[in-house]
């Protein structure tokens, strides 16, 4: 048993701090919102995760700094385009031994740093591991079988977070590529953007497996251009998420660019849109990297180039099916 803190109650962190618990763990979970702390102790429920019922061993708290000088492992669980501000507010009050296990999928917009590069740049000393995976929040919360990759530079960390986390449905794998799960987490997004497009315009099922093929091809040369490993893209972080993620209509980056494909442009749908898509901002933000590094990203570039630059998507279709041939 271990005392784990959970740095956001939203649905993910939610269902992680759901997870930690019954691994039979104590779990602290900081909420920003005074309202969501009142509900989580009063009734076990939370709006974020109507449908889930939660321990009673999860206490809920606005105090951060109570949480973080208890914990034995923390699971950052904030937003990625919040990670820099939550974790500089955290800094002051992690012990040097505390783990921070990052649980968000994306990579942060005005600087194009992946989010172990954000802490490492305020908190260099922070013992760091990367949690990814197929994974919908309301099937974990429920207690559906679901398998992630938890990775650290440490394989005794890694190993450590395993056995903290680990249920009867809920499996971890540990590995000691931190970068290409990263890379995998935010990457996906743009490329379930892309594939919920193509189902959008009705472009067939033929055109989504190459469309998810390739993509699985942009994943790898990033991640190897970043330190990454390429047989990891392989796995539970990579392929397994892709495949979650760019499938379903419970994906809200999915979704989100099937009904862009519908309405035939970007503008629209982001006018309307309430939910946090992480894939939208992290098509600007991989483009921006992947620049830096001279990496070819092609579907990540033609999302980016529809999302942020008005282009329609027939031409950009055009543009991608006549590029140069070349070896597979």
């Amino acid at each position: 048993m271990a005392n784990i803190g959970v740095i956001g109650a939203g649905a993910w962190g939610t269902a992680l701090a759901v997870t930690a618990a019954k691994a039979k763990n104590n779990v602290r979970l900081w909420a920003l919102e005074p309202e969501t702390v009142r509900t989580i102790n009063e009734t076990h429920h939370t709006s974020f995760l109507p449908t889930a019922t939660l321990p009673d061993t999860i206490k809920a708290t606005n105090d951060m700094k109570e949480v973080l000088l208890w914990a034995d492992c923390v699971l950052l669980v904030a937003p990625a385009q919040f990670t820099r501000s939550v974790f500089t507010e955290m800094a002051p009050f992690l012990k040097t031994v505390t783990p921070v296990v990052l649980c968000a999928k994306g990579i942060e917009l005005s600087t194009g740093c992946l989010l172990s590069e954000i802490v490492n740049e305020i908190r260099p000393q922070t013992p760091l591991v990367v949690l990814s995976g197929p994974n919908f929040a309301t099937e974990v919360a429920k207690g559906c079988p679901t398998a992630v990759t938890i990775a650290s530079p440490s394989q005794m960390l890694a190993d450590r977070v395993c056995r903290y986390l680990k249920t009867d449905y809920f499996r971890p794998y540990s590995s000691t590529d931190l970068i290409t799960p990263e890379v995998c987490g935010a990457i996906k997004n743009v490329l379930a953007i892309a594939s919920g497009i193509s189902d959008g315009c009705r472009l067939g099922d033929n055109a989504r497996a190459a469309l998810l093929t390739r993509g699985l091809a942009e994943m790898s040369r990033f991640a190897v251009a970043l330190g990454g490993k390429k047989e990891s893209v392989l796995g539970l972080c990579g392929i397994g998420d892709l495949m979650l993620t760019a499938n379903s209509r419970q994906s809200r980056n999915y979704s989100f660019g099937f009904a862009v494909g519908e309405a035939g442009d970007a503008e629209s749908v982001l006018k309307t849109c309430t939910k946090t898509v992480e894939g939208v901002a992290t098509a600007s933000s991989v483009m921006k990297r992947a620049r830096q590094l001279q990496v070819d990203l092609p579907i990540c570039e033609s999302v980016e180039a529809v999302l942020y630059h008005k282009k329609p998507i027939h031409e950009v279709l055009k543009e991608m099916l006549a590029r140069p041939l070349r070896k597979e």
